[in-house]
This record gives C-alpha cells, structure tokens and sequence, in this order.
C-alpha cells in the first residue's frame, strides 16, 4: 500500500513539473486576428425529429449561405456581433435566428423546422456550446425523440465518470449490470439474451463455447456513444430481449482537434507487491505473442502416438516422440516479482478539408492485477453440505491492450456521401496461477500452476453511403456493406500437478500434470444492409416515415485445439519433488517421459449462420402529440455445426463428423407508441415479439469439453428457438441540458427459454434443453438534476423479478426447482453527485448490485450465489487552458467478492482499489 501512494505522489510531483511547461506552449502567441465564431448546428423536423438535408442557412448582410448535409447540419463562420440567420425549405416555415456570437465562444443552433409557412424569431446566446454528438446534452436530445425506448451515454459522460471502457461505463445505465467485468446483463437477462453491434453491424464474438462480445476489449477513449436500446424496433435484428448494446466509435469532428494524454496508476494489492509471473515473449507489452508459445514447427498434423510392432506406419518411433518433446519450451513453474503499475495513453487526430474528412485516433495501455483467493468445493453426504475441497488460489494477471480508430468520409454533394469505418482491437493477458490445499477425493494436499497466455483481436470494415432522392417522394436511401474478425488465440497453456506425499510435493501422474494445451478460435462476419425511406404528408397534414429494406448476415466459425500431456514412462529413483523444469529436461524426455496426444474427436469444429431479414415500418404522427411506430420484420435463419475429428478420416480420405443444423422463419410485430404530454414530456408504450436462438455447440450431438471452465457438456439437436414477448412502459420528463427524470415497467414473458443443466449420470456432465417458460418484470427509475449552478445529482434505480418453470425431466436433477434466472440481480441501484468550481469538475459515483445466481444447483447442491456489494468510485478533473488533469479512484470500499454456497464461502477476494492520474492535451 505504501508502495502505491508513493508513486502517486511521484506522478504528481511530476505532473506539476510538467504543467508550466505545457501550459506556456499551449499560451495564445500575442498575435491578434479578426474574431471570428464558429457556429455548428442541426436541423430536425419538428415532429419525427429526422435529419432534413437540403435547408438553406442564409446569414444576413453577407453572401455567406450554406446547405445542411444528409445529416442536416451545416457549420458557419460569423464574426464576433449580432447576426441574423435564416433557414429556409420547401414545404417548411422558415424560421430566423437571432444570433449574439461572443468572441472565444463556439456556437450550436441546433433546432427544427415545421410544415407551414410563418416565420419564427428565436434569439439564442454566446452561452450556448458546441454540442458535439457525444455530449450529455446531445445524448438527451437523442433520446427524447427516438422512436423507442432508450439509454444513451456520451463519451463525455464517460470521461467525467473515469470509465476506462465499455463494460464499466455501461454499469452505470439504468437496468445494466456486468459480469466478470466484461459481460452485459440488461434487465437482469444473461448475455445470451442481449446482442451487441458495431457502426450498427454485427460483431463476431471471441467465446469459444457462446455468442457474446467482451465490452472491456472496447477502450472509452475511442467512442462517441453507446445506447442501450430497450424496446424493438423492425429496423434491427430480432434477436433481441434484454436490449441491444450499440457502439460508436468516434465520429467525424465537427471542427480540427487533436488531443493526446497520457495515465498512469497503480492497484494497492498488485503495484510493488510480491506476485507470481513468468517470462512470456518480447511482445507482450504489445498484446502479441512474438511466436514463442506457438505449437513446435516440427509438430506434425497427425495424431502423436507410438506405432505399433506390426504397424508402425500408423504412429511415431519412440525417437521421433522424444525429438517432439524436446522441441517443446521446457517453462513451466511461476517466477517472483513485483506487480506493476497501469499506464496508457491515446491520441485522437480529426479535420475536414472541404467535402472530405477524416478522423484517427489510437489507445494503448497495459493493466496489473494480483489477486488472493479462498476456494472452497463442496458436496451432500448424511451429514448435509461439506467442503472435499480447500484451496489457497493465488493469480496474476497482465493484460496489455491497443485500439484504433479510422473514420473518413466524402460528401459528393448535398445530396450523396459515402463513408468509411475502421475499428481495430487487439488485448493480450498473461495469466500466472497457483493453488495449493486439501483434496478429500485423493486424501491429500494438492499444488498446481499453470501459465496461460490469451490473445484476442477484433477487425472490423464498414463502407456506407447515404443519398438524398428528393425526386422521389423525397426519399431517402443508406445502406452499409460490413466484414468484421475475431480471432482468440491461446497458445501453450502450460499446467503441472503436485501431490503431498511424506511431507514432499511430487509430482502427479494426472491428466492436469505435464499438460499443454493450444486453442485457436477465428470468426467471421459479414452484414449487409439497405434502408429506403419516404416522407409524405399524412390525412392530418403531418410528415410520416415509411421505412423498408432488406438485411443479409453471415458468420462463420473455425475452432481447433491440441493438447498433449508428458506421460511418465519410468520413473524409478528419480526425485518427483524436482521443479518441473528439470523433470521435463530434455535428458528425461523419452527414457523417463514421453509425449502423447490427447487431443479429442470433439476438439475441432466449424459452423456458419445465415441470417435474411426484411422489414417494413412507419413513423407515423396522429397528431402535433401523438406518434406510431409500427411494423413488422421476417427473418429466415439457417444454422449448421460440424463437428470432426482431425485425425480420423473415412476411406475416401474425408473427415468424418458429426452434423447439426437449424432452420427457421419467422415474424416479429413491433409497436412503439409516443405521446408527448409536452414538448418536454413523453409517454411511452411498446410491444414487440422477438427471438433467442441455439448457439452453435448447443446444438450439436456430442460431448465435448468446455474450454472456458473445462466441464463436459453435450449439445441438443432438438432445441427449439425462445419467442419473447416485450411489453415496456416509460414516462420521462427532460429538464433541458442533461436533466431528466423517469419511471418506466416491463415484462418480459419466454416461451421454451434454452437452459443449461445438469444430465443425471455418472458424468454428470451438462446439456441444454428448452424449459416450459419464464418471466421478467420490473421497474425503473432514474433522476438527474442540477439542484445548484454548481452541483447536480443523479441517480437510478431498477427493480427485477424473475422466475423460470422447469420442465418435468428436470425436476430431479436441478436442486431448485422455482428460481429466478441466472445472473438475476433483484435490485441495481447506481448514483452520483458532480461538483463544478471553476475549471474543477469533481464527481462520486456509487454502484450496488444485489445477490444473483452464478450457477444453478444440482443433485442436492444449493445453487452458487454472488453476494451484492456496492463500489464507490472518485473522479475529479482541472482544465487550464489546453491542458487537462484528472484524478480517479476506483473501487474505494474494496469490498471482498464474495460466492456462497448454502450460506457457506465458496470463493472469496478482493481486487484493491486503484489509483490514476491522467495529464492530456488539446491543440484546438
């Protein structure tokens, strides 16, 4: 602890060294120019709230006139005065702007137009700021006039609260909660009841065993915004229940900018403590392995076993077994040292030359963690529930992470523009573990470590167009064309096996002893999609929206693994209490280990999903309060796995397999209601159908071994897909700015929800099979408000009943037989006050989940409970000129993470807590 405090007041010596510096360079020069003030904005139509393309913005007293673009904004220079600015539409009432630009002030004028044909005077302020898409402000904007129910957060949000990615910025949305930090749970509903998108495109996901997407591998610096949508729409995927997440990354700015900053910090447990860890490759701070835990090039493709004495064709000499061995990096057992800091740091470069702009922006940064644990395994016997198993877990994690960001786009005229994104994710984390305690099954103390090394990279493309067809009926068309990859890559995972016998730790001749382990798992996913839209006038004389158009997903799959073990082969007066180094020498291999294959049938796959979908929908006003939208969306979906086994071919010399296939079509109504009760009120109403469908090994016949978790779980051909009826109710009242406050009610009922559970045998290895049905319901609430010039407050909290009817086969294995679902939290509270003085912003932020099931019983054994625990976290931030400081403590209480199992400790630790301090600089 000492240790870490003493570099925080290293950094800020440093810092403070560092500030007049900066500051001096980032001074005005002296030189005076003509004042001049930008001036962004938007225009919307007051009644949708689309973007209109094509308005005339005139600046009085000049020859200054511009057209907003597709997404009806335009930008002006006007010097420091009172100007008057009009803006002009067929078919719209003019509307004049009075505009009072201050010199230093930049300037939005964001506001809407509205059929007729009078002429509307609005006086606005120098006070008003730029209102960059990623502002609380225009996220609220969004918000209030989206077609359905919604949470939205802003990068600038994100930045106030200290996030550092999208898996800790969304645990402050109402209804969210986050699973081992990485996994989003809407509602209360797992991950596989939410979906994520990219650009609005589909991401390939790094699980081998399940479809989700790790939200920590997307750094906060690089996004604009994320929403959280919460009732349906047709105009997106059905697989949809708990709400789909959707990502932004940073757009196009509206002005030059480029910034750069720079964070380092330190974890209480983890910096200058003694941690275990092991010399991995020259990369890893890179997040790349450099190739030295790839599997040996002189490995064959071919099963490694002993060929026979009349069959020696079908295997490998005892030579040639004992040249593979050898060839294998003989690094096995944890070294000490100290734990690390965290340090990052980002850059973000945009500008727009013309109808040509481009944005780029890059973050690195590398994260320690030390971890102490209590791990205790229990079982039923005539006494009740006693623990068999008790360890003392200790584990070291080094995760080394970079993103980038690559946006351009062309606006060919007022009418036509393509763009381009780019998003590139790469993270790397070296794992040191090692456990040691008693084992009733083999009566005796066990010691184990392991070395593992997990890479994970997402690619992402995306080319869009958008294009303005006044000539017909005013439509409007956009399109996407998206290719995205995945990639999890764990080379050589390394593990060995010691047991206490006489006092002495020997090594164990078992299947965990002397093992290693290759897995390598690619994705690839590709969306298109087309949306044709056209305005006309209603019988109320009002604008309305159709809205249709096609989508075409595909992903596929490719996972493969190897494992081979150092099987003891004579080991007679050797020393078994040896490191594994020198039992694994090279002088041992083969006279006293031997290497062999233990690959299984099941550890190759590949799979590929096609999904077609059409929709048609309307955004239809029945009055200047009243809004409908409505439609409907077919989908057809085409799902195959094929299982194999490598090194078992038919006479034909093809792999044989195992096959699965899924095929569907289906409709999926959706109805959103609006009223607004005023300009700044809406009620809200929506009900939609929509789907969660099989993952790929869920279905397939065949056992196979987690690679996550390491249980035997055989898929189900006969799964059916879940059909989910939504109902979702939400008042919500806008204060102007980024005040708000709401109350909203769901339901959520499931028709077959797939579940995991435990087979009665003597394996007790795990399936999935459709339960009869369950339910979801809750409420909602959430305020923000600014009780003082200087202070605001906010807060949220959700409320969640689930519960889940099993079906008759299940009721003598699963131990509860009535239960909420897994992952459930009752109650979700989060809130936050922000103080402002001057330059200084400070916020405190408080988080509490309740208990939630983390894994469902069985065979007597009460179900695994995650105990709730509240998380205070601290942000304080300075700006001096072109300079930023900002301040961050996370995890303040540092309460222990805690799982029980019927009222007894299953697992047990903490994390510390963390400090950073961040110094960043803006050149505009």
């Amino acid at each position: 602890m000492f240790r870490m405090f003493r570099m925080v007041a290293v950094l800020c010596a440093g810092l403070a060294a560092a500030v007049p510096a900066v500051a001096a360079a980032g001074a005005p020069s002296g030189v005076q120019e003509t004042a001049r003030v930008r001036v962004t904005g938007r225009v919307l139509d007051a009644v949708n709230a689309q973007p209109l393309p094509g308005v005339a913005v005139t600046v009085a007293g000049t020859d200054q006139t511009v057209v907003t673009d597709l997404d009806g904004r335009y930008v002006l220079m006007l010097p420091v005065g009172a100007h008057r600015v009009t803006l002009a539409m067929d078919g719209f009432q003019s509307k004049i702007l009075e505009v009072a630009a201050a010199d230093g002030r930049n300037l939005d004028l964001t506001t809407s137009l509205a059929i007729g044909g009078f002429t509307e005077d609005i006086t606005v302020t120098a006070e008003a700021q730029d209102a960059v898409t990623s502002s609380a402000s225009a996220q609220m904007m969004a918000r209030r006039r989206a077609q359905s129910i919604s949470d939205n957060l802003g990068s600038e949000e994100m930045r106030q609260n200290a996030d550092s990615n999208a898996a800790s910025a969304l645990q402050r949305v109402t209804g969210l909660s986050v699973v081992d930090n990485q996994y989003v749970f809407v509602r209360g509903l797992g991950e596989r009841y939410s979906n994520t998108t990219l650009n609005g495109a589909i991401i390939p996901s790094t699980q081998p065993e399940r479809r989700v997407v790790s939200l920590d591998m997307f750094p906060a610096r690089l996004l604009d915004s994320i929403s959280v949508v919460k009732s349906y729409t047709p105009d997106r995927s059905a697989e949809f229940a708990g709400g789909l997440v959707e990502i932004m990354p940073s757009k196009l700015p509206v002005r030059p900018m480029f910034d750069l900053s720079v964070e380092f910090g330190a974890n209480s447990l983890t910096f200058g403590e003694n941690v275990f860890d092991y010399t991995g490759s020259g990369r890893d701070w890179l997040a790349y392995d450099d190739g030295g835990r790839s599997l040996p090039s002189i490995i064959p493709s071919r099963r490694l076993i002993r060929g026979g004495i009349f069959t020696p064709e079908l295997g490998f000499s005892r030579q040639e077994l004992e040249q593979f061995g050898e060839a294998f990096r003989n690094d096995w057992a944890p070294e000490s040292g100290d734990g690390r800091g965290n340090a990052q740091w980002s850059g973000v470069f945009g500008r727009r030359w013309g109808k040509f702009g481009v944005l780029g922006s890059f973050n690195q940064n590398q994260r320690g963690q030390y971890r102490e644990e209590e791990q205790n395994y229990f079982r039923t016997d005539a006494d009740g529930l006693t623990a068999f198993s008790e360890y003392d877990y200790r584990a070291y994690d080094v995760k080394s992470a970079w993103a980038g960001v690559l946006n351009a786009g062309y606006q060919f005229t007022a009418s036509n523009r393509l763009g381009f994104q780019g998003f590139s994710t790469n993270a790397g984390t070296r794992e040191t573990r090692r456990f040691e305690g008693f084992n009733a099954d083999v009566g005796r103390n066990l010691r184990n470590e392991r070395l593992f090394w997990l890479e994970e990279n997402l690619n992402s493309a995306q080319v869009t167009g958008e294009h303005l067809l006044s000539g017909i009926s005013n439509s409007r068309l956009d399109w996407r064309a998206s290719v995205s990859r995945s990639n999890r890559d764990e080379p050589d995972l390394r593990e060995t096996l010691y047991e206490e016998i006489g006092g002495r730790f020997l090594l164990a001749d078992e299947s965990q002893s002397g093992f290693r382990m290759f897995n390598d798992l690619d994705e690839d996913a590709v969306d298109l999609a087309v949306n044709w839209s056209t305005s006309f006038v209603n019988w109320k004389g009002l604008p309305t929206v159709l809205k249709f158009g096609p989508q075409y997903t595909v992903r596929q799959r490719d996972f493969s693994s190897r494992r081979f073990r150092f099987i003891p082969v004579n080991t007679a007066g050797l020393d078994l209490s040896q490191p594994a180094e020198q039992l694994f020498s090279a002088a041992n291999i083969g006279s006293r280990f031997e290497l062999r294959e233990e690959t299984r049938a099941t550890d190759f796959y590949d799979a590929e999903q096609t999904t077609l979908g059409g929709y048609a929908m309307v955004d239809l006003p029945l009055s200047n309060t009243w809004r409908l939208v409505g439609g409907v969306r077919a989908e057809r979906f085409d799902q195959a796995v094929n299982t194999f086994d490598l090194f078992d071919t038919d006479v034909d010399g093809d792999l044989d397999q195992i096959s699965a296939r899924i095929e569907k079509t289906d409709l999926f109504p959706s109805v959103n209601v609006v009223n607004a009760l005023r300009p700044n009120q809406n009620l809200r109403f929506g009900f939609s159908q929509t789907v969660n469908r099989p993952e790929f090994r869920e279905l397939a016949p065949f056992e196979f071994t987690d690679i996550v978790g390491g249980r035997a779980v055989v898929g189900n051909p006969d799964l059916n897909r879940t059909l989910i009826q939504n109902y979702d109710l939400r008042w919500e009242w806008f204060g102007g700015g980024d005040e708000v406050i709401s109350a909203g009610a769901f339901y959520k009922n499931f028709n077959e929800p797939i579940e995991r559970f435990v087979e009665p045998t003597a394996q007790l290895r795990t399936s999935f099979q459709n339960a009869e049905s369950a339910r979801n319901v809750g409420l909602e609430l959430e305020a923000r408000k600014r009780i003082l010039p200087a202070l605001m407050v906010g807060g949220n909290y959700t409320f969640v009943d689930s519960a889940i009817t099993l079906a008759p086969s299940q009721t003598n294995v699963l131990t509860s037989l009535e239960r909420p679902l897994a992952g459930t939290s009752r109650h979700l509270l989060n809130g936050f006050v922000e103080a402002r003085v001057g330059a200084l912003t400070a916020r405190g932020l408080v988080n509490y989940f309740d208990d939630r099931i983390a894994d469902v019983g069985s065979l007597g054994l009460p179900d695994i409970l995650e105990k709730g625990r509240t998380t205070f976290d601290f942000a304080a931030q300075y700006r001096l000129r072109r300079l930023s400081f900002r301040l961050s403590a996370d995890n303040l209480t540092d309460e222990p993470i805690q799982y029980t199992q019927g009222g007894n400790v299953q697992r047990r630790y903490t994390l510390g807590r963390t400090v950073a301090l961040q110094l960043g600089f803006s050149a505009f």
